[in-house]
């Protein structure tokens, strides 16, 4: 909470000096209600019980609307309901499931998870419940390739390597891995192949012909001339740079850069980056410091989720605004809430 608070007051501390001060203290107003709020409200939940009720509705009803746009993303389903989107048109647009589909990309990673570290690490589970969070993983995990989110292919990716990888070394068993691997590459190869857009995605993953792509690669060099213009305090949260100040560049300076750690060099500088960095360390911390402790598997399972996370953000900016930020600090809320009295006192195994 503290490293959050530092962040936060030096992003708003540059908001008063901005040119911009309207857009500076909405951004910092976002970060703020993205993190703070979601994260307290989790925090202050220190009952075993009920932060497992809490936490068992949560997934439920989300896994619920998750299969509601997969239903809706082949037809079987209404695609809209009062604006919010289950699924885009046809064969051809995303799962969204009432988000944008990175954003759900994020999530499944965040969930899929969570559902496997119960899977592989947890002791005493009968047949039937080891078989339904096998299916539960799965389906999350064919959520994920329906999401079309690339940057959250590669994320969850790496994220499911580690997690098998630290299973194997733990414990010296294969069997569980190579039956969710086969299941999965079975499923999403199946999709591939019956499905064009999907295929339509990856083939057309160009570094030098599609604009989603070299865009993205355009805004490094753009990022590096304004970090060497702005080193220590960047341009300000949300601020533009005028083009005649950037050598060699057709772009204006976005207010988006699609990398979170662009944003964060260009827009709060060396400074705001090594607060983002400590804040991510002490989040780390803690977490692993709750699974070592308590053997907390929900703290585990969210030391993965946050390195997905973090593995995303170089393409997007997720954390800067609501539900995947909110759900990511709420969630480590609710694990760390009430694990300090057990240091003393082991009140808390979640």
């Amino acid at each position: 909470f503290t490293a959050m608070c530092l962040f936060l007051g030096y992003g708003f501390v540059l908001a008063f000096f901005a040119e911009d001060k309207t857009s500076a203290f909405s951004e910092m107003f976002n970060y703020f209600a993205s993190w703070v709020p979601p994260f307290v409200l989790g925090y202050y939940i220190t009952d075993k019980i009920s932060k497992y009720k809490v936490l068992m509705l949560y997934f439920a009803v989300f896994t619920i609307v998750a299969v509601f746009s997969v239903l809706a993303y082949y037809g079987l389903f209404y695609k809209q309901i009062f604006n919010g989107h289950f699924a885009g048109e046809g064969l051809y647009g995303h799962v969204n499931a009432f988000i944008w589909h990175i954003s759900l990309g994020a999530m499944c990673v965040l969930v899929s998870s969570i559902s496997l570290i119960f899977l592989l690490f947890k002791g005493g589970l009968n047949a039937k419940k080891r078989i339904l969070l096998l299916i539960f993983s799965i389906f999350w995990i064919i959520v994920l390739v329906l999401t079309g989110s690339r940057s959250y292919y590669i994320a969850g990716f790496i994220t499911y390597c580690l997690i098998l990888i630290f299973y194997i070394y733990k414990f010296k068993r294969i069997k569980i891995p190579l039956i969710v691997i086969s299941i999965s590459i079975v499923l999403a190869g199946i999709i591939y192949f019956t499905n064009p857009y999907i295929q339509q995605r990856l083939k057309n993953t160009s570094l030098d012909s599609e604009s989603s792509v070299t865009d993205r690669l355009n805004l490094y060099p753009m990022a590096f001339e304004i970090f060497k213009k702005y080193p220590l305090f960047g341009v300000g949260p949300m601020q533009t740079v005028n083009r005649n100040e950037i050598q060699n560049s057709n772009l204006v300076a976005s207010r988006h850069l699609h990398s979170l750690y662009l944003n964060l060099i260009t827009q709060f500088g060396l400074i705001g980056f090594a607060l983002f960095g400590y804040l991510i360390f002490q989040i780390l911390k803690r977490l692993y410091d709750v699974y070592s402790r308590e053997n907390s598997l929900f703290a585990l399972a969210m030391i993965f989720a946050w390195m997905s996370l973090l593995i995303g953000e170089n393409f997007d900016t997720i954390l800067r605004g609501p539900r995947v930020a909110m759900d990511y600090f709420w969630i480590t809320g609710l694990i760390l809430g009430g694990t300090l009295i057990g240091k003393s006192k082991k009140v808390d195994k979640i």
